[in-house]
């Protein structure tokens, strides 16, 4: 069911909201401890296994979950619970056999192709092992959000888990634990555990019926069909994001820009989270909205999000660009003259996509793929360009220029598109 008052959609929002700046928090609170605890180096094996955990996740997930919100909602509204158990259990298989797949390509490559040193790998081998656990931890999240629970399903992802970490860090700091990267993700590895634990136990409160599972003909490869715009997109997004860092490791044009340039997107990336988190309510809306082809919906579902977010990205750029050394020498001092301009060069490009982000998700869900695809690819090949330009020379504050060409480009093209398509649909209703 679509939420029926103002005062409730502000009301689920602002929960969301306030969740995602924790987790935020928090998660900033983690980097901030472990780049003041560890040695440049170690920090940077730990950003560097975080950045292909993210990466490889999002290759794992084969856009499963975000399918699960784009179908499940109209299929519960409808009691076809036994369609969406169907789909449950073919995404479960589908997730657990395709972390194993990827997990051993991906030693694979960290062996045989890249010469990371023993602590990176050790780091890298921990992230390898979370990868299933997080994968189906996301997707338990995104079905409980399809059930209409999205506040419960982003406290999982967005703030107990990391709040673990920290917890698990911070126990490991006080007993003299080896102060390596590879602490760090063994941290979250183990947070991850008890977050899979909590998803499965607030999905079989939240499953709406008996989960009873009635064979669908050709329904895999429909499904598959059907996920796979969204998992290219995804794929696409995270490789754009991920690569970044990946290349600045690779290409080394200081011991601190690679830590330089995490704790600044770390720190920039408050704005991309609180859209992460509260889109899951509007991608939940929009397939229900779109189901019944009220397309004049859309017009308020967008001026409601931009009456809360234009206020909390205002406040988000003012704290951001007015306290940017402050904020960057908590993490350290070499990081300030590397990661300043870069800081305020992601700011202001995660404010802006942020503004512009639920134009994708229609676009998406409008199946619009001859429109998503060549954009994301041209994206990510002029990022990857301008990253072997830029990086050299300018190093993070490279990688933030080439991140901020690709990244608005991207949104600006999908905005415009996306309001087009509206209005046509609007205009074919009259």
């Amino acid at each position: 069911m679509l939420i029926a008052s103002r005062r409730e959609h502000f009301s689920e929002v602002g929960k969301l909201a306030a969740i995602a700046f924790t987790g935020h928090g928090v998660i900033f609170l983690i980097n901030l401890i472990l780049a003041r605890n560890l040695s440049v180096d170690e920090y940077e094996n730990y950003v560097v296994a975080v950045a292909i955990f993210l990466l490889i996740l999002a290759i794992t997930s084969q856009g499963l979950d975000k399918y699960a919100i784009r179908m499940m909602p109209a299929k519960f509204a409808r009691q076809h619970h036994g369609h969406a158990a169907h789909y449950f259990v073919f995404s479960i298989t589908r997730l657990i056999i395709g972390s194993v797949v990827v997990a051993v390509l991906t030693l694979l490559w960290a062996r045989e192709m890249r010469e990371y040193s023993p602590d990176a790998m050790k780091a890298i081998h921990y992230s390898l092992v979370a990868l299933p656990l997080g994968a189906l931890t996301y997707y338990l999240c995104a079905v409980i959000s399809a059930t209409g629970d999205c506040v419960r399903a982003a406290a999982v992802t967005y703030l107990i888990v990391p709040v673990l970490t920290l917890a698990f860090i911070g126990v490991a700091l006080l007993t003299g634990f080896p102060q390596t990267g590879g602490m760090g993700i063994l941290c979250w590895l183990i947070a991850w555990c008890f977050g899979l634990a909590l998803a499965v136990y607030w999905v079989k409160k939240a499953w709406p019926a008996s989960p009873g599972i009635q064979p669908v003909e050709n329904a895999d490869v429909s499904w598959q069909r059907e996920a796979s715009p969204f998992w290219f997109y995804r794929l696409s997004m995270g490789i754009i994001a991920q690569t970044v860092i990946i290349l600045l490791d690779w290409l080394q044009p200081s011991s601190a820009a690679t830590g330089a340039y995490a704790a600044a997107m770390s720190t920039a990336g408050l704005a991309a989270v609180l859209a992460a988190a509260t889109n899951r309510v509007y991608a939940r809306e929009m397939s229900i909205i779109l189901e019944t082809g009220d397309h004049a919906a859309l017009q308020r579902l967008r001026i409601q999000r931009l009456q809360w977010m234009l206020p909390a990205l205002g406040l988000f750029l003012i704290i951001a660009l007015t306290f940017t050394r402050e904020i960057l020498g908590l993490f350290h001092p070499d990081f300030v003259s590397e990661g300043t301009p870069a800081f305020r060069i992601l700011a202001i490009t995660t404010s802006a996509t942020v503004l512009m982000g639920v134009a994708p998700i229609y676009l998406k869900h409008q199946k619009q793929n001859r429109i998503i695809f060549p954009a994301l690819a041209l994206a990510a090949l002029a990022q990857i360009v301008l990253l072997l330009f830029l990086v050299p020379t300018l190093e993070a504050t490279g990688a933030a220029i080439a991140y901020m060409i690709s990244m608005v480009g991207l949104y600006g093209y999908f905005s415009v598109v996306s309001h087009r398509l509206v209005r046509a649909a609007e205009a074919a209703r009259k």
